[in-house]
């Protein structure tokens, strides 16, 4: 059985402004930062805590995690303590 083409709609400007409108809530917008090399450094600890077991005795200790990142080139370092 063969299927008619399907019609394209048209809008006027205003339903294509309020169509818009509502795709437009869905996104979720991010905000481009320009950081000269070497001007910024952003660090904090992630939220969750780990356990570092030691191979040889088998202590279990809790350990942060520690997040920086350059903002120029997002080289990120990560490290427990």
């Amino acid at each position: 059985m063969l299927c008619a083409p399907r019609r394209r709609e048209r809008y006027g400007y205003s339903r294509y402004c309020e169509l818009y409108t509502r795709w437009e809530g869905r996104l979720s917008p991010v905000m481009r930062q320009r950081h000269p090399a070497g001007e910024r450094l952003f660090v904090d600890y992630a939220g969750h805590t780990v356990d570092v077991i030691c191979p040889e005795t088998g202590e279990v200790r809790t350990a942060h995690i520690f997040v920086a990142a350059l903002g120029a080139s997002n080289y990120t370092y990560v490290e427990a303590s």
